[in-house]
């Protein structure tokens, strides 16, 4: 289980390749691509409606995890919210509440009482290609460059994002953040994101 605050710039990206990066910027070498499946879930928008957001996801097929995220704080690109991560708990990693880990599970009793853990069903279902590279700055990785492929039930889309490594302390973050951000506003096909992928979908589906 993990639990930290998840920095990230993020963007609606036209492109196919990674974007020109300002100097004593760089990529490293590209990750595998990875297929991801998101299930979003959800009951009478209860989490939603308090800003919280509960992510089922199985990569490649295979190991199936879940993530809680809440405390949304937004400043442009720059999207700054709490991040709680555990595997499924049977390896079905099924939507019922016996699949759901027990840290998250808890956090949401506290919040909500138990019956909504009993109640969730999926409310998004979105597919992701998605390409990596490790970002570096003067030389030292500081961010995970991804570039994805999102496909939802009506519309179909690319984000660019670049997430800081949690071991950066905010003022780090911010100072970067503000240096790239500001290069790739200037880049043609980008555009800031101002919302999550999930947002994105609902609204789409409106």
């Amino acid at each position: 289980m993990s639990r930290v605050r998840e920095r990230e710039l993020k963007y609606l990206y036209a492109l196919t390749q990674p974007p020109q990066l300002p100097e004593g910027w760089s990529l490293g070498e590209e990750a595998a691509p990875l297929t991801l499946q998101d299930t979003y879930l959800d009951h009478a928008g209860l989490l939603n409606a308090r800003g919280w957001s509960l992510r089922r996801r199985a990569i490649n097929g295979g190991e199936i995890g879940y993530t809680l995220k809440r405390g949304a704080r937004t400043v442009g690109a720059l999207h700054n919210r709490e991040e709680v991560e555990a595997l499924a708990r049977n390896a079905s990693g099924a939507t019922s509440a016996s699949a759901l880990p027990a840290e998250i599970s808890d956090l949401i009793v506290d919040e909500f009482g138990a019956e909504l853990t009993t109640q969730l069903q999926p409310t998004v279902t979105l597919t992701q290609q998605r390409r990596t590279w490790p970002l570096m700055h003067t030389g030292v990785t500081v961010a995970i460059c991804s570039i994805d492929q999102v496909q939802s039930a009506s519309d179909a889309w690319s984000e660019l994002e670049i997430e800081f490594l949690t071991s950066l302390g905010e003022e780090k973050v911010a100072q970067l953040a503000k240096e790239i951000d500001d290069a790739l506003r200037n880049e043609p096909g980008v555009s800031p994101g101002t919302e999550s992928k999930a947002e994105r979908a609902r609204r789409l589906a409106l």
